[in-house]
């Protein structure tokens, strides 16, 4: 047994008290003479025993009333853990998780307002000396000051649910810390309440501090259907004017029934522009694919939506792109090469190229991020910074097209191939040469000819570079020479791509550029080059927005998030500006799904689309069972979860943090103790 507040121990010194009056105070006898004396000492010896033990009685029954008196202040326990309470002052952290799994249903009604009652339990649980912290997903600056038992009760009647989630190691590190920052020598107690989703239980992540003990509140929710979209993407990245759009929707079915033709409905710009019946069996996923065409350029906002209830926040998708009126295409020259002139001929007054040319020396390299699409022409010995700034524009997203010069700097060009992760030029062929087969399923000739064209002129090469063939370059073969070698290949880097002609673009060397294949190459090179998009984003905490850097992003004054149906300016800050990109911190400011468009110095800059994260929809609780056999494998053993039962929660609580109290049964036993003294001297004769 141990004691709360053993400062009330030395009131025991009061029982003597009850000593000192039954020494003190002798009741007075008055002598009276009878004859027969020796009766009356028989009956005098008789009462006097029996006033002895009266008040023996009387003195055992104030003693230990006031020793029982003395306990009830003290509040003795039985202690349920290791750990023995230090001090009686208590700092309690309390997280309540209002993700959105949290207003599934129970038997109590919603999850988070059954999580609500169990925090007001724990606080009229504790006395009122207690301090307490409470901290919910948001996670707010305002949630690390200690708070009384009324402005917690007034907090957590304000708590609603949120989109953002909290990993337990993230909630634990943080009321941990803010309970450090206190400073107080004070028992440390934090509680978690949740309904513990597998993929936020993380304990595994968990350092515990033994100081602290930590109760796990589970709560459980009903059964519950729900049929929920879980992704969106389009089939090619890249969007132009006028092209057709196929756009692939997962749906997935987290419950027991089947759904038979349920519409899937897509809006672009408030238009709705394709329908999908879907019919899904229980536990099923299914892709579908909506097509449609864009009919103009600039930015597109589109929804994909479908009717399931009672959960309602996964039913849409949100996603946003841009379609460009032109592509920035660059030619990069060597002096007095005619070439370019091909390239100048071919994208003249283009509706979708806007083309520049620039000869080797006097490129300016900062001017990359503003181009979609670059050809490297003929170079004979391509400078270190060019190499260099040309890798970090495919690397970005750009797409570069190289013909490398006739007897040219192999080892320069190797450079560049290595680094994008290209094969290497091994040694110059100068046979002649007959491209022999071409790949019509490559987006580059696809549906360019009605049919293949099996009796069809291709170019001759009487010099071309004979490369390496390596399995770990993730290469595809566009066009192939009659030797085997690659006439063109394609090799994927990072947001980007390489297109690598193994022949120079000249006369002497090629008739490339007068054969049917040239133009639809070419052009489609330039015309399928597209800067990556961030098509949508899901809702977090500490969510960073990263945008390649462009002319409207050199100087930046001002940067506000604007709601699309809403007037309201949410003003961010530049979280780092780098020589290629920047990065945006949204400080948690979305939180609810939908478009939004960014404007940079005032001006509209990008529409972007948020979703709610979908975890919550397809992640499982944790039963009490599993909670207790994590915690055990990770040996927390500070840690003790809380389940439910026919007692009463509060007492349960109090059980757990303060061990099995008895006070009351102290408290009784002085009530006893005063009946008994009473007893005895009213009706004892």
């Amino acid at each position: 047994m141990r004691f709360i507040y053993p400062e009330f121990l030395p009131a025991l010194a009061f029982v003597i008290i009850p000593i000192l009056i039954h020494f003190l105070h002798f009741k007075r006898y008055k002598t009276v003479y009878f004859s027969q004396v020796n009766f009356l000492k028989a009956i005098k010896q008789e009462s006097k025993k029996k006033n002895n033990l009266k008040q023996l009685l009387i003195l055992i029954a104030r003693i230990l009333t006031i020793i029982a008196l003395v306990f009830v202040f003290c509040q003795p326990y039985l202690p349920t853990n290791k750990q023995k309470k230090q001090t009686a002052r208590k700092l309690v952290a309390i997280y309540l998780d209002n993700s959105f799994s949290m207003k599934n249903e129970s038997d109590n009604g919603t999850l988070l307002e059954l999580a609500k009652s169990k925090a007001m339990s724990i606080v009229n649980s504790y006395g009122p000396g207690t301090r307490f912290l409470l901290m919910d997903n948001q996670n707010t600056p305002n949630q690390q000051q200690l708070l009384s038992k009324k402005q917690l009760l007034t907090n957590l009647a304000a708590i609603h649910e949120s989109p953002g989630a909290l990993s337990m190691s993230m909630a634990y590190q943080q009321l941990e810390n803010n309970l450090l920052k206190q400073k107080q020598n004070a028992k440390k107690n934090i509680y978690l309440i949740s309904d513990f989703q597998d993929y936020t239980s993380d304990f595994q992540a968990i350092h515990a501090d033994t100081s602290t003990q930590t109760y796990l509140i589970p709560l459980k929710s009903l059964p519950t259907n729900n049929l929920l979209i879980d992704s969106c993407w389009f089939e090619v990245p890249g969007h132009k004017k006028g092209r057709e759009e196929t756009l692939f929707v997962r749906v997935e079915n987290r419950s027991s029934q089947s759904y038979q033709n349920i519409p899937v409905k897509l809006t672009i710009n408030d238009t709705i522009k394709a329908i999908n019946n879907l019919t899904i069996e229980p536990g099923e996923k299914k892709e579908l694919q909506l097509s449609y065409k864009n009919y103009r350029s600039g930015a597109h906002r589109g929804m994909v939506e479908l009717d399931d209830y009672p959960i309602v926040y996964d039913n849409r998708y949100y996603f946003s792109y841009e379609v460009r009126g032109k592509n920035n295409v660059l030619a990069i020259y060597q002096q007095n090469d005619p070439a370019s002139e091909y390239l100048e001929a071919l994208f003249e007054k283009d509706d979708n190229i806007d083309f520049s040319m620039a000869e080797s020396k006097r490129v300016q390299v900062s001017q990359f991020p503003n181009n979609q699409c670059i050809y490297l022409i003929n170079l004979q010995n391509p400078s270190t910074g060019l190499l260099n700034a040309l890798v970090n524009f495919v690397g970005d997203g750009g797409t570069l097209a190289v013909f490398p010069g006739k007897d040219a700097n192999t080892n320069a060009y190797n450079v560049l191939y290595s680094s994008l992760h290209a094969n290497r030029i091994l040694q110059a062929d100068s046979s002649k040469l007959r491209m022999g087969k071409v790949n019509f399923n490559d987006p580059l000739l696809k549906d360019v000819f009605l049919r293949e064209q099996k009796n069809l002129q291709l170019p001759f090469v009487n010099y071309s570079y004979r490369f390496s063939q390596s399995s770990t370059s993730q290469q595809t073969m566009i066009v192939r020479l009659n030797n085997t070698q690659p006439a063109l290949a394609e090799y994927p880097f990072k947001q980007g791509r390489l297109y690598n002609f193994n022949f120079p673009l000249d006369k002497a060397t090629t008739d490339f550029d007068q054969q049917a294949i040239f133009v639809p190459i070419v052009y489609n090179i330039a015309l399928n080059s597209y800067e990556p998009q961030q098509i949508h984003y899901q809702i977090k905490n500490n969510l960073i927005l990263t945008f390649p850097k462009n002319d409207q992003l050199t100087s930046i004054q001002t940067i506000d998030l604007k709601p699309q149906a809403s007037d309201e300016l949410i003003r961010l800050s530049l979280l780092n500006e780098y020589a290629d990109q920047i990065r945006i911190n949204l400080h948690n400011t979305v939180q609810k799904a939908g478009f939004y468009q960014l404007l940079i110095n005032g001006k509209f800059f990008r529409s972007l689309a948020f979703n709610y994260n979908r975890n919550e929809s397809l992640s499982t609780p944790l039963t009490s069972e599993q909670l207790k056999q994590k915690i055990a494998s990770e040996n927390l053993k500070s840690f003790s979860v809380v389940t439910s039962g026919k007692q009463k929660f509060e007492e349960r609580i109090q059980e757990a943090n303060e061990g099995v109290a008895l006070w009351k049964l102290f408290l009784t036993l002085t009530l006893l103790f005063i009946a008994a003294e009473i007893a005895i001297t009213r009706f004892w004769k």
